[in-house]
């Protein structure tokens, strides 16, 4: 079983780690690919980049990132786990769908903020578009 699991440093997504590191057997953790992505949204405006280098813009996104999945993958390290990290910039429910497919994932795992169906319509949910969207098996941690 090839498994994607998005990660964005919450507390939502962290319950999401720990779901799977408790409930390996199911996934087959051992004889399948574990792939964690992380998709930093890009919130720099574009006019703002003609002002800050794009190796300072980088090295932002990196750190943020890096903070964001660094509790994650050190909880997956110490269960053993093996897994490939895809770190992105963009659209986050594009992102984690594209990836999906290009990796032909049996299945996506994600926490949800569980927020009501008024407030994702009005702020939109990354959650809902990969729920909506997804041509594999959806598993939400709330």
């Amino acid at each position: 079983m090839k498994v994607l699991l998005s990660i964005d440093g919450s507390k939502y997504s962290a319950k999401a780690v720990d779901y799977l590191i408790k409930h390996q057997n199911l996934f087959d953790v051992k004889n399948s690919e574990l792939i964690v992505m992380h998709v930093q949204p890009d919130v720099i405006p574009p006019d703002v980049t003609q002002y800050i280098s794009r190796k300072d813009i980088t090295a932002w996104y990196k750190d943020q990132s890096k903070q964001a999945t660094k509790a994650a993958l050190a909880k997956l390290d110490k269960a053993g786990m093996k897994y490939k990290l895809i770190e992105k910039i963009g659209h986050v429910s594009d992102s984690l769908l594209a990836e999906a497919q290009k990796s032909k994932v049996d299945m996506i795992v994600m926490g949800s903020h569980g927020r009501s169906s008024l407030m994702s319509l009005i702020m939109g949910s990354v959650t809902s578009q990969v729920l909506s969207q997804a041509k594999q098996p959806v598993l939400i941690i709330k």
